[in-house]
Formats: structure tokens, C-alpha cells, sequence
């Protein structure tokens, strides 16, 4: 061999290990990434929400400790939950007239709040609950998509939210800038509005977690027919009471028939429907009964449900979470009532779905207040595989 081959043959294999070092280095960076988030999942595993502090607060906004005691937290704790969902209504922290659009006191009492939280050991699910509380109903994304120049503004605030957001370890903190878009026969609206605010957010935010989700209140149609983002660091969400005839019996704020609805059963058939139709008149309602018990509604229909969300997430790559499920504890019957949510939380499970019951201690509660005391709800918490003093 020539010395000048001699050298262009060293030359080569200098080139071809830069290379082989460089891929190397690649799938490092790549298999960390993918353990980071694996990490970070693990933290939002199994979760609950914590409303009526700012989101449904009566009055104005009050330290975490006046709403939530460091008694509760450690019991969330202690029965093996590892996160928390914080609703927060926009109108509490928004403050039009200042320039970087937030209210400073409102603010840090969220602020120092979630930092008490986070010190108990809890991970964090912020998430901008509604628009504003005041207009009532469900509603929850309100002028969005409708009013240009709301929606705009509403980008704004977000940039402002998440340098403030941006304090918290993203390892421990979930940002979800919307639950429950609406948008009812304009769902087309919601995917390019929130690509362009989730983009927003990641210049201020380019370490945390972000959570989308579909319109039409996050149901299961919303997220199936969602494009995913070009971004590999965000998460994907989904709510699921179904069916509403049963989770939300008796309640008065959603569809204007479940108010009339009594001893709904689950699982569901042509014979345990009986009793519930008997106790209706309207003969509307009693085919709403009649065909929820003939689709049988158990186990297997819940998880083949939740299936099409697992298929969804496996032909693009994403992940997956479920921050709300429930039912309405003061009209569902108990055993009933148990029997839903362990078939949910079981189904999620199997598909290593994080999740969150919606709500700690309200109407879908997990704990009565005793005094002030929580008392929890032992065969719910079973129900949920929690762990038990």
C-alpha cells in the first residue's frame, strides 16, 4: 500500500468512527428522551382533581391551605395517588388592563399553592379549567375560535402564564392550556388554534409537558379525530363519563333529561333497566333507558371504548392520559357506582393509561368532609386499587 493510500485508507476509518460515534451519541440522546419521559409519566400515573379552589371558588380566591390542608395531601399520598389536577379559571388570574395580562395577588396564591403542593411529594396537572366561571353552563372554552380578537389575546396570556409556570420542575408539572374545548358543530376550529397556541407556549416553556386535546368537551370523537402536533413532548387527553345516563344521573347541569334519571344500574341489560324506567314518565326517556340497557354496558364495552383511543395513540406515537372520569356519587348507587369506576380504571390500566378521578371531595367525590375532616370512601378507593390505612 502507498503511503498516500495508507493515508487515505486512515482518513476513512476516521471518518466512518466520527460517524459510528455520532449515531451513537444520537440514540443516547434519543433512548434518554425516551427514558425522561417514561420518568416523567411514571409521575402522572394515578392522579385526582382538586376544584373549588380556583375553579367554582366561592368568593374570592384563598390560600391552597384554606381549601385543601396539608392533612389532605398527605392523604392523597398515602393512598398512592402521585399527582394532583388543579382547575384554574382564567378570570381569577386575568387581569386585561395590566400589560403582561395577569393579576399579580391572585397569581401567587396559585403560585405559592402549587408549590406547597409540589413540596408534598405530589406531582402538578395545571389546567386552565374555563374561560370564565361567571358565564355559567359548560361552555368551558367560551369566546374561543368565535372572537378573533379574544382568541389572540388568549395566546397572549398564555405566553405570559407559562414564564411564570416556568419556575416549576418540568419533570413534576403538566401544562394543559385547555380543558374541555367546545366549539359544538365547529370542532374544526380547535385543532388550529391550539397547534398554534401549544407552539406558543413551547417558546417559554421548551422542557415541559404539554396536554392537548380534542374539541366537543374532550369525548373520545374529539381525540379520534385529531391531527397530533409536530412535537414529541406532548401528551394527549381524554374525559370519559360514558354513558352519561349512568354517571351523571340526577344531575341538574348537564343534559336537561338526567335530572329525571333515578336507580340508573351498571352494568346495564334489558332486565336491571326495569326498576329505573318504572320511576320516569316521559315516555322519551324511558327509550333512553330501554336501549342503554340493551347495549349492555360492562367491562368489556368500557374498555373496547377506550380501545379506540389506544389505537389512535399507536398509529401516531403518543401518549395518552385520562384526567377526568366519574360519576355522581349523590344519585348513582353505590355498588353501582363502584362497579363503573373500577371497570374504567381497570381499562386504563391494562393500557398503562395515566389517569385522574374527577373530583377529591365534591359531588364525584372520593372523601366525605366530616367537620372538616376527609373521610374516604373505602370501597371506592378500593375500587380504584388505592391503598387503604
Amino acid at each position: 500500500m502507498t503511503g498516500k493510500k495508507r493515508k487515505l485508507t486512515v482518513l476513512l476509518i476516521l471518518i466512518l468512527v466520527l460517524l459510528a460515534n455520532s449515531y451513537g451519541a444520537q440514540v443516547q440522546i434519543q433512548g434518554g428522551q425516551a427514558s425522561v419521559s417514561a420518568s416523567r409519566y411514571s409521575h402522572f400515573l394515578r392522579g385526582i382533581n382538586l376544584p373549588y379552589w380556583f375553579w367554582l371558588n366561592q368568593g374570592k380566591v384563598q390560600p391552597l391551605e384554606k381549601r385543601f390542608s396539608s392533612a389532605d395531601l398527605n392523604l392523597i399520598k398515602e393512598l398512592g395517588l402521585t399527582f394532583v389536577r388543579i382547575p384554574v379559571d382564567m378570570a381569577n388570574i386575568y387581569d386585561p388592563q395590566r400589560k403582561d395580562k395577569l393579576n399579580p395577588v391572585a397569581l401567587q396564591i396559585l403560585l405559592s399553592g402549587i408549590e406547597k403542593i409540589l413540596k408534598s411529594g405530589l406531582a402538578v396537572n395545571f389546567d386552565l379549567h374555563s374561560i370564565s366561571q361567571e358565564a355559567g353552563g359548560s361552555n368551558y372554552s367560551g369566546p374561543l375560535g368565535q372572537d378573533e380578537k379574544f382568541t389572540a389575546e388568549f395566546v397572549n396570556f398564555w405566553q405570559r402564564l407559562a414564564e411564570k409556570l416556568a419556575i416549576f420542575d418540568p419533570d413534576r408539572m403538566l401544562i394543559e392550556p385547555m380543558n374541555e374545548p367546545v366549539f359544538l358543530g365547529e370542532e374544526y376550529k380547535w385543532p388550529p388554534i391550539q397547534k398554534e397556541l401549544l407552539q406558543a407556549i413551547r417558546k417559554i416553556l421548551p422542557e415541559h409537558t404539554l396536554l392537548a386535546t380534542g374539541a366537543f368537551w374532550s369525548n373520545l370523537p374529539g381525540l379520534l379525530a385529531l391531527e397530533p402536533v409536530d412535537d414529541p413532548n406532548v401528551w394527549y387527553n381524554f374525559h370519559f363519563y360514558e354513558p352519561h345516563i349512568f354517571t351523571h344521573q340526577g344531575a341538574t347541569w348537564g343534559e336537561g333529561y338526567e335530572k329525571y334519571l333515578r336507580q340508573v344500574p351498571y352494568p346495564s341489560s334489558p332486565e336491571s333497566v326495569e326498576q329505573a324506567i318504572l320511576l320516569v314518565q316521559d315516555e322519551t326517556l324511558k327509550q333512553y333507558l330501554r336501549a342503554y340497557g340493551e347495549q349492555r354496558w360492562n367491562g368489556q364495552k368500557i374498555e373496547a371504548e377506550i380501545l379506540k383511543a389506544v389505537a389512535w395513540a399507536e398509529k401516531y406515537g403518543v401518549r395518552l392520559l385520562c384526567n377526568e372520569f366519574g360519576a355522581y356519587r349523590d344519585y348513582c348507587l353505590p355498588p353501582f357506582r363502584q362497579a363503573w369506576i373500577k371497570d374504567v380504571r381497570l381499562a386504563l390500566e391494562k393500557y398503562q393509561i395515566g389517569w385522574a378521578m374527577w373530583e377529591f371531595d365534591g359531588s364525584f367525590g372520593l372523601v366525605f368532609r366530616k367537620d372538616g375532616r376527609p373521610i374516604v370512601d373505602k370501597a371506592l378507593a378500593s375500587a380504584l386499587g388505592l391503598r387503604l390505612r
